[in-house]
């Protein structure tokens, strides 16, 4: 697949490794005086110790509330007149700082983004006021059924590994994070061999490269992120289905997500997979989900399926939120679906929609500088091959109709899915355990209140 036309830009790109194992990909883009910069630790929640659920996120977030030279104050004002940004986001298996700036004040970036890396002062009081402010965020997941649906079934999916821990952590294991344990893992992971740069924008090559450099210096390994776990086991599916109902009083509409683990990235049915499951449950209107189950039966203003990706496989999952009264005809016919779709495949015309969809829509995923960030970010954190996120477009035109049904039917695992749904247990238990095939004494039922 040709890459999209960029006359209109002066590009040049760096990828390079410099002192030890830091990795530095910078694309130079002088169309607007803009820079986008972000500095990525391949290391993300996976790498939580037990007991110490959301470690990672919460030392990320502690970055940028105080160093060696600056209060939290004095930072957010340093950024404030450069008219920058600056945030944190943690993912299973990295942690990316995202910095914005106009070109004209990158040095004063460099130097403050540097000094946020390299010297955290980790400040008791900040601890304190971060602690409330995970807490309450916690909370407010607990408080939104759609997020919180989704925190359980992974929880439930991935039952004792990693990928089941949520980012931000547990109530009871953020209250016991202290200071010592902070600095301790950043120890642990903020270490040049973990260290990635990956941006975009008017500035010259060589800065950024300079840039890392220093970070490489000041964060030499050392040996000490050596016992630093961070990737995951692989996990592995449970050996018979599972329902898990997740008990919400008084619930008019409920949320079901039912999954299996899926596959990586560079899987060699990943493609064949992706096109097949973009008829079935993707974005489209014209997917077979949405057409069966908010089309054609009203039950749900939404349904759809979906892989996340990871180091080792994550999942594959269908997700809708049916009003309650229809909830065990939905779980039971989406269910019977997916049992239809491992025996007989998709369509023709499905296939020919869906793979004409990704291939024209492909070029989309890398049309502007940012989006490239982003697909480099992931190629690097997720040890996918260089311009792996620019391949779809050709890999998926190679896709045969029987390539997808052959992938489909050695995939997809329905007697071993693993459901949750929240909703009113009291209503729902029965309906839901035939509507499932499970036993009514095998269903789990938990309140929603549990982390």
């Amino acid at each position: 697949m040709k890459n999209l036309a960029l006359s209109a830009l002066a590009l040049a790109s760096l990828s390079a490794t410099v002192a030890n194992a830091m990795e530095v990909a910078f694309e130079r883009d002088s169309s607007l005086p803009l820079i986008q910069l972000n500095v990525a630790v391949k290391a993300g929640s996976v790498t939580d110790p037990q007991g110490q659920l959301g470690l990672t996120n919460f030392m990320g977030e502690m970055l940028l509330r105080g160093t060696r030279l600056r209060t939290k104050e004095q930072i957010d004002l340093a950024l404030d007149q450069m008219g920058a940004a600056l945030s944190v986001e943690t993912r299973a298996e990295s942690m990316i700082l995202r910095g914005s700036v106009l070109a004209s004040q990158i040095d004063p970036f460099l130097k403050l983004v540097g000094e946020i890396v390299t010297q955290p002062s980790f400040p008791e009081n900040e601890v304190r006021k971060l602690k409330s402010e995970v807490v309450s965020g916690i909370l407010e997941e607990l408080g939104n059924d759609s997020t919180l649906a989704g925190r359980r079934f992974n929880k439930h999916l991935f039952r004792g590994h990693p990928y089941g821990n949520p980012v931000l952590g547990t109530i009871k294991n953020v209250e016991q994070l202290n200071r010592e344990l902070i600095q301790k893992h950043y120890d642990r992971i903020v270490r040049d061999k973990l260290l990635l740069i990956v941006g975009a924008g008017d500035t010259d090559l060589e800065r950024i490269q300079r840039f890392g450099e220093e970070l490489a210096r000041l964060r030499p390994d050392s040996g000490a992120s050596e016992g630093a776990m961070t990737s995951a086991a692989r996990p592995e599916n449970p050996s018979a289905r599972r329902l898990v109902l997740i008990d919400k009083p008084d619930r008019t509409q409920t949320q079901i997500h039912a999954g299996q683990v899926g596959v990586r990235m560079t899987d060699r049915e990943f493609f064949p997979l992706y096109l097949g499951n973009y008829a079935f449950g993707g974005g489209s209107f014209s997917a077979r989900m949405m057409t069966e189950i908010r089309a054609k039966r009203g039950w749900s203003y939404g349904a759809y399926s979906y892989f996340k990706h990871g180091l080792q496989p994550r999942s594959w999952q269908f997700h809708l939120f049916p009003a309650s009264k229809y909830t065990p005809e939905a779980l039971g016919h989406t269910l019977q679906m997916v049992q239809d779709l491992k025996a007989k495949g998709i369509t023709s015309e499905e296939f020919e929609f869906a793979r004409r969809s990704l291939v024209n829509s492909s070029g989309f995923m890398y049309n502007t500088p940012k989006k490239r960030v982003e697909n480099k970010l992931l190629e690097r954190t997720l040890e996918l091959p260089d311009g792996f996120m620019k391949s779809y477009g050709a890999e998926l035109s190679k896709v045969s109709l029987e390539s997808v049904n052959r992938a489909l039917a050695d995939f997809l695992r329905p007697e071993i899915l693993t459901i949750t749904v929240l909703g009113t247990a009291s209503s729902l238990k029965a309906p839901l355990a035939k509507a499932a095939g499970v036993a009514e004494d095998k269903v789990e039922v938990v309140p929603y209140t549990e982390e």
